[in-house]
């Protein structure tokens, strides 16, 4: 006889403030280090060690939701950057913004060169190497993935293994609205 199990979802009411904080302490646990250790001129780093200049050079291309708090961003170059909020990610260039909620998303699908099939030596090579951008695939529940460029090496990886984790914001958190 065969015995069905379904899975039953616990959704953990937080803050944006409380989603903020565990989005950086994934950050910090991946790293292996407290805030302390950065400066904000990393290539991927918290928002809020960024020049209150820069904070706001960046803000000002992103109308965001209500409640939602920048907490991590990844510089691409002098005028791209992936921001990640309490909500979602956001691709900012000077084409404008495009934006993944969490709550769509399934995971990352991880760097195009690695595509399915292609683990040879020189491939695995190059996306090691630091100082280069490639796509990579942040893949949504409907199935459909979306790419945007990402830094190589140690920042690339950081990314990849850190927003894997946000999935559960989407899943798990509901966020609670401020009265």
């Amino acid at each position: 006889m065969r015995t069905s199990y379904s899975t039953v979802v616990v959704k953990v009411s937080k803050t944006p403030g409380e989603v903020a904080a565990q989005i950086e302490r994934w950050f910090l646990l991946y790293h292996k280090t407290e805030k302390t250790s950065f400066s904000g001129s990393e290539t991927f780093t918290i928002f809020d060690l960024l020049s209150p200049e820069k904070q706001k050079e960046l803000v000002k291309h992103v109308e965001f939701n209500k409640q939602e708090i920048p907490v991590l961003v990844m510089f691409l170059n002098s005028n791209e950057c992936i921001l990640n909020t309490t909500e979602r990610f956001i691709h900012i260039d000077n084409k404008g913004t495009s934006s993944l909620y969490y709550t769509e998303f399934d995971g990352p699908n991880g760097f195009k060169a690695l595509g399915p099939g292609t683990m040879d030596n020189l491939t695995v090579v190059s996306i090691k190497k630091e100082g280069k951008l490639e796509e990579f695939g942040l893949k949504k529940k409907d199935g459909e993935v979306v790419y945007w460029p990402v830094p190589t090496g140690k920042p690339g990886f950081a990314f990849w293994n850190i927003t894997d984790r946000f999935k559960i914001i989407g899943r798990r958190f509901v966020i609670k609205k401020k009265k």
